[in-house]
């Protein structure tokens, strides 16, 4: 019985750290956003603007691109109203999110150029294999023909063979 009610609260321990971590990520950028709405002190702001951006460079570095994206442009309104100077770390950071994604994209192209390429050797060199097969199967069909042609001649030959001989012992038996 203890260890069915010890399984259960592992379990139910995991499933509660699953759900509140997603949670927590989701509240650490609301968070950081109510603080700058409600800020008043300039070098506080500073603080919660570095924040902020460091929030959006974390979900940037976890590939959630536009995740970041939406919270900057969510949270630099509300940072252009408190403070006009501190939008150009958003525009940094907005630069460095479009050329992480910039990169992914190229990245993905020249994977799939690479396959292409892949594929496209590949199929040559099939297609040089079947050419050489058809060729090597053409020419054992013409050696297949000229053997056949070869053995039908000797047959003849010694079928003609073979009647001349009993021919000439037919007019042996009747000569005698």
């Amino acid at each position: 019985m203890k260890k069915i009610f010890l399984a259960v609260a592992v379990v139910a321990t995991v499933m509660f750290a699953s759900c509140s971590s997603t949670q927590k990520a989701k509240d650490e950028g609301a968070d950081l956003k109510s603080k700058i709405e409600n800020c008043t002190n300039p070098d506080s702001l500073k603080v919660y603007v570095e924040q902020a951006k460091a929030y959006a460079d974390k979900l940037v570095s976890e590939g959630k691109d536009k995740e970041a994206e939406a919270y900057l442009q969510e949270v630099a309104p509300v940072v252009a109203a408190k403070d006009p100077s501190a939008t150009s770390v958003f525009d940094k950071i907005g630069a460095a999110a479009d050329s992480v994604a910039g990169d992914a994209t190229d990245a993905v192209k020249a994977a799939g150029d690479s396959v292409a390429s892949a594929a496209s050797a590949v199929g040559d060199a099939v297609s040089d294999k079947v050419d050489a097969a058809k060729d090597a199967a053409a020419g054992a069909v013409e050696d297949a023909k000229a053997k056949a042609s070869q053995v039908a001649e000797d047959a003849k030959a010694k079928a003609a063979d073979a009647a001349a001989s009993a021919a000439d012992k037919v007019k042996d038996a009747l000569g005698k």
